[in-house]
């Protein structure tokens, strides 16, 4: 588990862009941050989450969708059991499916699913 945020390698890039420091290596060290991501990110090479984003189960959007629905019930005072997690899941994904209206068929949400979520 990496132990820098999204934010660290956007200042990272931008600090290097900057000539703050003189090697990708310096600045990678300096935001603690392996030198192979930081020259990832400066090749503007898509990261792994999202280029295998269509193998995922929900897109990026259905998760945040997913995220605010649970949110929202939870401040309301509903209990959140990871069944019902599961089953907004597929509502969302479900609803999706019917706007791309795309004759193909798609994977069920496996009960092992919610711990990979």
């Amino acid at each position: 588990m990496p132990t820098y945020s999204e934010d660290t390698l956007t200042i990272a890039v931008t600090a290097y862009c900057d000539g703050e420091y003189t090697s990708i290596r310096r600045c990678a060290y300096a935001f603690n941050i392996p030198h192979t991501t930081l020259t990832s990110w400066l090749s503007n090479q898509t990261s792994y989450s999202k280029s295998h984003e269509s193998q995922q189960i929900l897109s990026t959007a259905e998760e945040k969708a997913l995220l605010k629905a649970i949110t929202r019930l939870s401040k309301s005072g509903c209990p959140i059991t990871l069944l019902l997690t599961r089953d907004l899941a597929e509502e969302i994904r479900v609803s999706c499916f019917r706007l791309t209206s795309t004759l193909t068929s798609y994977p069920l949400i496996s009960k092992q699913w919610i711990d990979r979520f």
